[in-house]
């Protein structure tokens, strides 16, 4: 690795404040999302917890559980490789996080491809499924090939749409007190809990290294 690239990965890999901040927000957000979304499906298994996905319930505790595992991971993950520390623990926990996208993306296939929910729910859980399998596999490619600074860059665009579990529930509690309807919501809620996010983030990864550029 030449000087000016390890320069480049060390001023990308340090953990500063801000993003141990946002890493512990982000682990709040998703502690709240599992006791209020995903334990009732534990506590209450019958068909009035599961209502039309009792079928497919099965299918739907895969995608909860996998779901679960990737959020609670993914920031222990991420703390571990921004502050290049634990390199043992972080690659053990690497492999898990990423059986535990590839086992919930399946998952999300099937319920996409068997929803009640309509055309535009639908595809946007496809979108999803196919957005998580993406940007977890591109980071798997970039540490395979020693490129540590755009496995960074894919793990933290990976976290961001495994996050979607949780902005799906914001996106979707927000219209609802606005009186949308089911299908509409859900549909909306469905596209931009992933899409809506990894631009913003895109926005704050690129515009970070557009303006370190020095002009003088």
């Amino acid at each position: 690795m030449n000087g000016s690239v390890a320069t480049a990965v060390g001023s990308e890999a340090k953990a500063g404040s801000g993003s141990l901040a946002l890493l512990g927000m982000a682990a709040l957000g998703a502690l709240i999302f599992i006791v209020v979304a995903a334990l009732p499906y534990y506590v209450r298994f019958d068909e009035g917890q599961f209502r039309q996905y009792w079928p497919m319930r099965g299918w739907l505790l895969t995608h909860i559980s996998m779901g679960v595992v990737a959020l609670l991971t993914g920031p222990v993950q991420l703390w571990l490789g921004l502050s290049d520390r634990y390199p043992a623990l972080h690659k053990n926990l690497g492999l898990v996080y990423m059986a535990a996208v590839a086992l919930g993306a399946t998952a999300g296939y099937y319920l996409a491809f068997n929803t009640a929910g309509g055309v535009v729910f639908g595809s946007g859980l496809i979108g999803l499924a196919t957005a998580w399998l993406t940007t977890t596999g591109l980071a798997f490619l970039a540490i395979k090939r020693h490129l540590y600074e755009q496995h960074k860059e894919w793990m933290v665009r990976s976290y961001v749409v495994t996050f979607a579990f949780v902005t799906f529930r914001a996106f979707d509690s927000v219209l609802a007190a606005q009186g949308m309807p089911l299908l509409e919501r859900i549909g909306i809620s469905a596209w931009f809990c992933w899409s809506v996010p990894l631009l913003l983030n895109e926005v704050v990864l690129q515009g970070r290294k557009i303006l370190r550029v020095n002009l003088d």
